[in-house]
């Protein structure tokens, strides 16, 4: 099958929470095309939705020795290393993820969930309360490029 609509197939399936057909698809894609960085990161998702962490782990590794430049990638090889309790880890690919791109807030989130399984709950809620104002921040920002306005500029 043609890469292009097999990486269709496997993005639908994807949308469609149909992960089986999604690795299927993109692992056919990867057979072709070896180093193809979206359909890595797809499958790795779509194992780490089926609870193939290990499986998603791999992915997420294959893409970063590629590219090492993606905060998302980072952001989710950690969840895939929380949830494996692999911590130390884990805690290395969120704070990359946020050495990235310091205004990414699932790395936030991923560091916040980790903090509070250690036990390290005052450092937990500070992650979880700047994830939370940077979504905020993000939100208002794509409503003001659409022309709406919450806050008056000049107060």
């Amino acid at each position: 099958m043609n890469i292009e609509l097999l990486k269709d197939k496997g993005k639908l399936a994807l949308v469609n929470k149909e992960y089986k057909e999604a690795i299927e698809a993109f692992s056919e894609v990867l057979a072709q095309e070896p180093g193809h960085q979206m359909a890595l990161f797809s499958r790795g998702t779509a194992r780490f939705r089926l609870e193939d962490f290990a499986g998603a782990e791999e992915d997420f590794n294959s893409y970063l020795t590629l590219n090492d430049k993606n905060e998302k990638v980072y952001c989710s090889r950690g969840a895939a290393r929380l949830a494996l309790k692999r911590f130390e880890e884990a805690m290395d690919d969120f704070n990359k993820a946020i050495e990235i791109s310091e205004f990414y807030p699932n790395a936030y989130f991923g560091r916040a969930e980790l903090f509070f399984r250690v036990g390290e709950k005052k450092q937990g809620q500070e992650d979880y309360d700047v994830a939370v104002k940077l979504q905020q921040q993000r939100a208002q920002s794509l409503l003001e490029g659409q022309g709406i306005m919450f806050q008056d500029p000049n107060s």
